[in-house]
């Protein structure tokens, strides 16, 4: 199976075994584990700490020994994680397991994308980044599905389903996953902590001397600081400030909000993937300023939405631009670095998007406990301004570039070299 077909695969596999898993999951931990609110906000914080302190020690592992090693590794453990989350219906044990498999996350979230970059090529990798969006909402929709037809009969089903699903992923890597077009550090140079704090320190040197991917690193604070909020609120916004029309369960209704914004973001994914690979760099820079901007007037708008249908229409298009937004910023980060710092500087993006959920989701569910949960999303909209700002100088800097010339990572220090 060639790297291109084989990371659709993992896109749209992984895609279904997460939403499979984790479409029920807060009605499994408060109806069937007996979760009070605090120890649900526990549950979530301990992810969100967990994603924060790996994500650069995974990184670092990934460029100095496998990418390879570090993706098969990491969806073991969120298998194990999701496995021990079903299996065992209590607190201490679902915070073992999240921790388990949010260490399992960061040692995918990084390699992944400098796996496919090194085995694809940057040439194809554009579309690759497109394509495994628009299939990994597939893989989405159908994890719904699934995942509401399993928890009828048992709402610890999807989740068990899902780590099966994870583990049989990881047997199909461990058998066919090349890794031609990298090469490890060599054993002599990898030994000892000096080598790890090496990468770090190289990881990091890389984002500050590129203006450009400074940027896109601080933009990404931003947007974690938005997500949160987001994230947690408007469920609970759709049930406490707004009428649901009456005929369907809340239940349903999410389900239908869910299913809709799968298909929808299919079809924005297929529209930026006709595109992306003939857009030139500004451009490409235009469409990630552009889908952050719809994203935070969406999240203001259906915070102060006071009746259903225009906050529904709200809530799809912030998931929409949401979807679209990572695709084209995973190709900007993949133009702005080069193999041998790429998946830890993809860790050091990784763990400022946790830090900024870290920082942006308190504020965001103080403004809902004082005000209303709409102020709350609200307050999350407003964060993701300083983003659109930071994509809007990144773009800028990216018109340095000639007209037509591809997007690479040469490209990028050229633009970042002039606009300095």
């Amino acid at each position: 199976m060639s790297a291109y077909r084989l990371y659709l695969v993992i896109y749209g596999v992984g895609a279904f075994a997460a939403n499979t898993a984790f479409t029920l999951n807060l009605v499994y931990q408060s109806q069937v584990v007996g979760l009070g609110p605090l120890q649900l906000v526990l549950v979530g914080t301990l992810m969100e700490v967990v994603c924060f302190v790996a994500q650069v020690p995974t990184g670092v592992i990934a460029d100095l020994y496998s990418r390879r090693l570090s993706i098969i590794v990491g969806y073991a453990l969120m298998g194990a994680g999701l496995l021990l989350w079903g299996l065992l219906p209590s607190f201490t044990a679902i915070l073992v397991a999240n921790a388990v498999w949010a260490v399992g996350a960061v040692c995918v979230d990084g390699a992944e994308e400098a796996w496919a970059a090194d085995e694809i090529g940057e040439e194809r990798i554009g579309r690759a980044f497109v394509r495994g969006g628009q299939i990994g909402q597939v893989g989405t929709l159908l994890g719904i599905v699934a995942a509401v037809g399993l928890g009828s009969l048992d709402l610890a089903l999807p989740i068990v389903v899902g780590a099966v699903v994870t583990l049989g992923l990881v047997g199909l890597l461990a058998a066919v996953m090349p890794e031609r077009g990298w090469a490890p550090t060599p054993a002599p140079q990898r030994t000892t902590l000096h080598s790890m704090r090496a990468q770090v320190v190289l990881g990091g040197r890389t984002v500050r001397r590129s203006a450009m991917l400074l940027g896109l690193v601080a933009g990404t604070l931003f947007i974690g600081m938005g997500s949160e909020g987001f994230d947690r609120l408007s469920q609970p916004h759709f049930l406490a400030d707004l009428s649901l029309p009456a005929g369907l369960s809340p239940q349903v209704w999410f389900g239908v909000f869910a299913v809709v914004a799968a298909f929808g973001s299919i079809v924005v994914t297929g529209l930026l993937g006709r595109r992306i690979d003939t857009l030139a760099p500004r451009q490409v820079g235009v469409v990630l300023t552009v889908t952050q901007a719809v994203a935070a007037a969406g999240m203001i708008w259906f915070g102060l939405a006071g009746s259903f249908w225009p906050a529904v229409g709200a809530y799809l298009v912030v998931t929409l631009m949401r979807d679209a937004t990572r695709p084209v910023l995973n190709l900007l980060m993949v133009a702005a670095t080069t193999s041998r710092s790429r998946a830890t500087v993809f860790s050091i993006q990784s763990q400022v998007d946790a830090l900024g959920q870290i920082a942006g989701g308190p504020p965001a569910g103080y403004a809902g406990q004082r005000r209303s949960m709409g102020a709350g999303i609200a307050t999350s909209g407003l964060f993701v301004v300083p983003a659109v700002v930071l994509f809007a100088l990144v773009a800028s800097r990216f018109a340095r570039t000639p007209a037509g010339q591809p997007l690479t990572a040469e490209t990028a220090e050229t633009s970042a070299s002039g606009a300095r």
